[in-house]
């Protein structure tokens, strides 16, 4: 364990002001202890994880996105799930959590990523060597943030206003990776090629190494904004590059057969009963296999059996991350948990105090 900051009285008191809920509100039913979490232990967790008093309603929602089931369905597994969050809407500027370079690093993001941690533990009661059973155990999990203003400079939605919230909403989702690291870094500006190069990347990705384990995954990418505005030429919203993206992000059926059958997560076949072979034809049968051209990367000029590795709608698109920079990170993963952020009342009056502007100078325009 990092060491942490004592939560003593007045300390949970400060971070008790930034909200409207009273001190024993419940926040939610917390798996897999599914023990009740009260607005009080997330204050003394807050505080212990050194985040800063404002930082509550935050908090807060990411508490009440824990008990959600996308989220928290694969958390305890041996795969070592790795759960994270990002934030959209004005208050995300308005308390200077970053959103450019080394953002999960930058220590007001760094702090969140802190607080998830010890929820995990001491709201969710996950312990390692308990139920949090990751083979060679997780990294540290970490928050960053959607660029909104780089979105709107290049045309693209934000994240949160896809899913239907306004622009000036403020939310944060959850997510989990298997992943992180190993960035594709286009060196075309050509948008379809970018796309085909994203669409190989996301091929060689499954939820399991090899791609073994089940067909979908939910992916979280993120893309840099320049290589989002070469994106944005030829796909004039995510929703176009995602239904590119379903179309390329295909793998030879044989490939995919191979992964399922000698690296099968949870079961292993026998070969004198059932023979790789037999498996291909299934594969083929069930995941929906075609005779298409073998994609780009294949190097061969024959058709033959491919499935798609994509479904619509299991994709989060984020432009975030160094603009100077060419980079694409495809994270496979969990599902999404997306809570919306409630201030108080008196939220301006009270980062006021702590010398911010109002939330309002940070709204964009619809």
């Amino acid at each position: 364990m990092l060491p942490i900051v004592p939560p003593t009285e007045e300390r949970v008191a400060e971070f008790l002001k930034y909200t409207d809920c009273t001190w024993d509100d419940a926040v939610g039913i917390i798996p897999v202890a599914h023990r009740e979490a009260l607005v009080w232990h997330v204050a003394v967790n807050g505080v212990m994880a050194g985040c800063r008093p404002e930082f509550m309603p935050l908090l807060l929602a990411f508490t009440e996105a824990m008990s959600a089931p996308d989220f928290r369905r694969s958390l305890a597994s041996t795969h070592g799930w790795i759960p994270y969050c990002w934030i959209n809407g004005p208050v995300s500027r308005q308390l200077g959590l970053d959103c450019g370079q080394g953002e999960i690093s930058e220590p007001r993001n760094a702090a969140i990523g802190r607080f998830i941690n010890l929820a995990m533990m001491n709201l969710g009661g996950y312990y390692v060597k308990e139920n949090r059973m990751g083979t060679f155990g997780y990294p540290m999990p970490w928050c960053m943030a959607e660029d909104e203003q780089a979105c709107l400079r290049i045309g693209w939605a934000p994240y949160h206003v896809q899913q239907g919230f306004g622009m000036n909403s403020n939310t944060l989702t959850a997510a989990s990776a298997l992943m992180w690291g190993n960035n594709l870094a286009p060196a075309v500006t050509d948008g379809e090629r970018i796309m085909q190069l994203m669409a190989w990347d996301i091929a060689q990705r499954g939820q399991f190494a090899l791609g073994s384990g089940k067909q979908f995954t939910h992916r979280t990418i993120l893309v840099t904004e320049y290589v989002a505005r070469d994106l944005a030429r030829t796909y004039p919203a995510k929703e176009s590059l995602e239904e590119a993206l379903v179309a390329a992000a295909r793998r030879p059926a044989h490939e995919r057969a191979l992964a399922n059958y000698w690296a099968n997560p949870g079961s292993a076949f026998d070969p004198g009963k059932y023979p790789v072979e037999r498996h291909v034809q299934r594969i083929v049968l069930n995941e929906h296999g075609e005779l298409t051209d073998a994609p780009e990367w294949c190097a061969t000029d024959e058709r033959i059996y491919t499935v798609p590795t994509m479904k619509a709608g299991m994709t989060a698109m984020l432009v975030t991350g160094d603009p100077n920079r060419n980079k694409v990170q495809t994270m496979p993963g969990g599902g999404y948990a997306t809570v919306e952020i409630k201030l108080p009342a008196a939220w301006d009056v009270l980062t006021a105090e702590l010398g911010y502007r109002p939330l309002a100078e940070f709204e964009l325009a619809e």
